[in-house]
């Protein structure tokens, strides 16, 4: 369509995913709820990160979202499209190992490695959450 902006660089630009209603909480930044955070950083090339970003939602919503112990996820993409960010959090370290074990989560994890250039996880427990002053 002529005159619609397609890239995330123009900055019109701002694609909408509809996200299931699951009535369920979405991400909580407090210490004390005691989830392990994973940062999913993926390196992808520009004309590939809106599929990335696609798969990775869908994914979540099929799959991840119903394994014990996911909590959320939430997806990121970089000004110049180049990296994807999963922030996903979990409520325990061996719910996350029990999930590498899940065969649909490992052929999920396979798949989006056919999109991405790399991919890098790396997991993160919160210490503190400041909001602005005034909030």
């Amino acid at each position: 369509m002529v005159g619609t902006p397609n890239s995330i660089n123009d900055p019109t630009f701002h694609p909408v995913h509809d996200a299931p209603d699951t009535g369920a909480h979405l991400t909580t930044l407090d210490p004390a709820a005691g989830y392990v955070t994973i940062i999913n950083t993926y390196a992808v090339a520009p004309e590939r990160a809106e599929e990335l970003v696609n798969f990775l939602i869908h994914s979540t919503t099929e799959t991840l979202r119903h394994v014990p112990g996911f909590v959320s996820a939430n997806f990121h993409v970089n000004l110049d499209q180049t990296e994807v960010v999963n922030y996903a959090q979990w409520r325990n370290r061996e719910a996350i190992l029990a999930a590498r074990d899940n065969p649909e989560v490992a052929a999920r994890i396979s798949e989006g490695s056919k999109i991405a250039d790399s991919f890098k996880p790396i997991q993160y427990e919160l210490r503190q959450s400041v909001a602005a002053s005034g909030a």
